[in-house]
C-alpha cells in the first residue's frame, strides 16, 4: 500500500516550522562548543586528568581525548597536506555477507571479502574471498547466531584478509611500505549477546592486528559522514566541570546535539586534517598498547565544499609521524580520484568485488539445497511469507 501523503503532508508543514528555532538553537550550541575548543586547545594535561576523573563516576564514558606527550598535538590543529610520496602499495579490504534467514529454504551464510591492490607503475589487481559458514559457525550454545556475530565474522575476515595479503608483501619484497585500509570503524560496537563467540572472534580480531603491526603496515579504518561527537563530548566535561557536575559526565549532555563535523568543517581546509585524539570508552580500552584506538578527521572536500571523513588508526601509526603523513597524503590522493564525490578509490573498488547480488544469494541457496536433497538430506523449503513476497518482486541485490 502506498505512503498517504495527505495525511504526512500536515507533519512535514510542522517540521518546517520548527527547524529555523532548531537551527538557531544548534548555532548557538555550536559556537560555545567552538569557543571551548579554543580555549583549551593547548590545556591537554588538564582535559586528560578530566577524562580520567569523568570515568572515575562513569566506567562507560565515551569520548575523544588528547593521546599521550609523545605525539599529542593542540586541539586546533589543522595540519596542510604533507608533500609525502605514494606507499609502495596500497591495499583495500570490504566485506559483505549472506545473513541466515529462517524463512530461505536452507539455512546458510556467506562471507565474502573483497580486496584491491594499487602500486605504483603496476596494474591494479583485484581479489576475493568467499567462505560458506558451516553447520558449526551457524549455532553457539546450541543457539542460531544472528546477524551481529555475522557482522563480526565479516570484519574479522576482512583483517585477517589484509594480513595475509600484507605478509605476501613484505615476503617479496623486506621493505614493507604498505597501507592497508577498510570502510568503518576500527572500534568494535557489534558485541552480541553470544559472549564467548565474541571473546573467540575478538581475539582472533586483535591477532589479525598483530599481524599488521608486526609487518609494519599503515592500517586504518575510513568513516565516510561521521555522525560522531567524541570531541565535543570531551569538550562537555569543561562545562559540567565549572558548574560543578562532573559526576554527572556522558549522562547530562550539554552540547547535544552538536557533532564532531560542526567544529572541524570550519577549522580544516580542504586536504587538512584535524589533531589525533585517542578514543575512551568502554569498548575501545580493550585494545591496549600498539592497538589502543585512535583517530583524526580530514577535510577531503574542495573550496567551499568541506567534506569530512574520520580516520581511525591504531597507536603503532599514530605515534609514528611518517606514518600519519603517508596515510594523510594517500587518503587525499584517493579521494581526489573520485572527483565531486570523494571517497577513497581502492575501497570503492574493493566494494564492488564483495558486494553479493540477490541473485547470487539464491543461486547459492540452490546450489545448497540441490546438494542437500543428493545427499538424502530433508529441506524445509521457503516460507509462504518469503514466496508470496517473491511473487511481488523485490530487492535485486544482497548486501
Amino acid at each position: 500500500m502506498p505512503v498517504n501523503f495527505q495525511q504526512i503532508q500536515s507533519q512535514i508543514k510542522e517540521m518546517g516550522k520548527q527547524a529555523p528555532e532548531r537551527e538557531r538553537a544548534l548555532e548557538e550550541k555550536v559556537e560555545r562548543a567552538r569557543a571551548r575548543l579554543l580555549a583549551y586547545a593547548n590545556r591537554l594535561d588538564e582535559l586528560r586528568g578530566l577524562v580520567k576523573a569523568a570515568q572515575s563516576y562513569y566506567s562507560a564514558l565515551r569520548c575523544a581525548e588528547p593521546p599521550d606527550e609523545r605525539f599529542a598535538e593542540p586541539l586546533t590543529l589543522h595540519r596542510p597536506l604533507p608533500p609525502s610520496p605514494a606507499p609502495r602499495v596500497l591495499i583495500a579490504a570490504d566485506g559483505s555477507q549472506i545473513n541466515p534467514d529462517r524463512h530461505a529454504q536452507v539455512q546458510f551464510g556467506v562471507i565474502n571479502v573483497g580486496a584491491f591492490r594499487m602500486a605504483p607503475g603496476q596494474a591494479p589487481r583485484e581479489m576475493i574471498q568467499s567462505d560458506l559458514l558451516t553447520f558449526e559457525q551457524l549455532e553457539d550454545d546450541n543457539r542460531p547466531i544472528g546477524e551481529e556475530v555475522v557482522a563480526l565474522m565479516r570484519d574479522l575476515a576482512e583483517r585477517k584478509s589484509l594480513a595475509e595479503l600484507v605478509k605476501a608483501e613484505v615476503e617479496t619484497e623486506a621493505e614493507a611500505d604498505v597501507l592497508t585500509l577498510t570502510d568503518g570503524p576500527l572500534e568494535l560496537f557489534r558485541e552480541p549477546k553470544e559472549q564467548k563467540r565474541f571473546q573467540q572472534l575478538f581475539g582472533e580480531y586483535l591477532e589479525a592486528l598483530e599481524r599488521l603491526a608486526g609487518c609494519g603496515a599503515v592500517t586504518a579504518g575510513y568513516v565516510d559522514r561521521p555522525r560522531g561527537d567524541l570531541v565535543v563530548r570531551l569538550l562537555e566535561l569543561t562545562e559540567l566541570q565549572e558548574q560543578g557536575d562532573l559526576e554527572h559526565a556522558g549522562k547530562r549532555r550539554l552540547l547535544h546535539p552538536v557533532i564532531d563535523l560542526a567544529l572541524f568543517s570550519r577549522l580544516l581546509e580542504p586536504g587538512e586534517r584535524s589533531a589525533i585524539f585517542q578514543i575512551r570508552s568502554s569498548q575501545a580500552a580493550r585494545f591496549t598498547g600498539v592497538f589502543a584506538l585512535h583517530f583524526f578527521y580530514l577535510n577531503v572536500g574542495r573550496p567551499g565544499h568541506p567534506y569530512l571523513a574520520r580516520v581511525e588508526l591504531p597507536e603503532w601509526v599514530a605515534c609514528n609521524p611518517v606514518a600519519v603523513d603517508t596515510l594523510h597524503a594517500a587518503l587525499v590522493a584517493q579521494c581526489k580520484q573520485m572527483g565531486a564525490r570523494p571517497y577513497p578509490y581502492a575501497l570503492q573498488r574493493a566494494h564492488e568485488v564483495a558486494v553479493v547480488s540477490l541473485d547470487e544469494k539464491r543461486q547459492l541457496e540452490d546450489m545448497i539445497a540441490l546438494e542437500l536433497r543428493r545427499q538424502g538430506a530433508g529441506i524445509e523449503g521457503t516460507s509462504h511469507k518469503q514466496a508470496n513476497k517473491e511473487i511481488l518482486g523485490g530487492k535485486t541485490r544482497y548486501s
